[in-house]
């Protein structure tokens, strides 16, 4: 029986000199195949392939060095030399998608947008290619219908804008002589009411005072919102199958992807 494992995207608008995304554009400048950017010891790969109107791209980074000449087998629980070698790179692997029917990006990291962004940026020089947030603030407090889940870090050295949660978990920190504290809550399809609305903009009036908070939730459609510390953004996750190394199935991510997308504007 294959094994399941959960992926979430995070979907941004993206524009060119401030205009919509046109697919041509795409394809005269970038070729379908896997595109290399090698930097000393770390290399870049992106591979590229168009479908209908969607541009999928796998992406991942890497670094020969540093290396353990050591691995640990877990097995035998011995110490062995580790086969790969000082000029082989095991590179991280991303998933990416762009609609150009509505010009969104989405991706499966967003720490990674910068990453895809500058691919991206060769090919259009001269010319702005921005990924913007879905909402702001207000609009996102505004349309969040229903709740999934909050979750808040914290840091004993911030206090430069602090509330009652931030010095609960502060407090919480020096007590267990940790570094970080963090504070998650998980909703079963909890409607939003007044109260859920004050609390999210108390986080958001303090948000500066938190390390990392990450909201997510969904409109009165059923359809996923995120904000985390890259922003405001869609959300879709899904479970999809992995490989006898714990890899993601390429084609089914991006199978199971484009379902969901297509579903969303039935």
């Amino acid at each position: 029986m294959s094994k399941n494992k959960e992926i979430v995207f995070a979907g941004n608008l993206m524009t060119i000199d401030n205009q919509p995304l046109i697919i041509s554009d795409f394809k005269e400048r970038f070729e379908e195949k896997t595109h290399k950017r090698i930097y000393d010891s770390k290399v870049n790969l992106y591979n590229l392939s168009f479908t209908d109107q969607y541009l999928k791209v796998t992406f991942g980074s890497g670094s020969a060095m540093p290396r353990n000449p050591n691995v640990f087998n877990i097995e035998t629980q011995e110490t062995t030399p580790n086969p790969r070698q000082s000029n082989q790179v095991e590179p991280k692997e991303y998933f990416g998608i762009i609609d150009f029917r509505n010009s969104y990006l989405w991706l499966s990291n967003t720490k990674k947008k910068k990453a895809l962004l500058d691919f991206i940026c060769s090919g259009f020089k001269k010319k702005q290619v921005i990924i913007k947030d879905v909402y702001d603030q207000d609009k996102f407090i505004e349309t969040i219908n229903r709740l999934d889940n909050i979750m808040i870090s914290t840091e004993p050295n911030l206090f430069a804008q602090t509330n009652s949660l931030n010095e609960e978990l502060c407090k919480e920190i020096h007590g267990y002589d940790a570094t970080v504290a963090t504070l998650s809550f998980k909703y079963d399809d909890k409607f939003i009411g007044d109260n859920l609305i004050d609390k999210l903009k108390s986080i958001f009036s303090s948000k500066n005072s938190f390390k990392r908070i990450v909201i997510s939730g969904r409109d009165e459609k059923g359809l996923g919102m995120l904000f985390n510390t890259d922003g405001f953004s869609r959300r879709i996750n899904f479970k999809t199958s992995i490989d006898e190394n714990e890899m993601y199935i390429t084609e089914e991510v991006f199978q199971r992807l484009i379902q969901k997308i297509e579903n969303e504007k039935v």
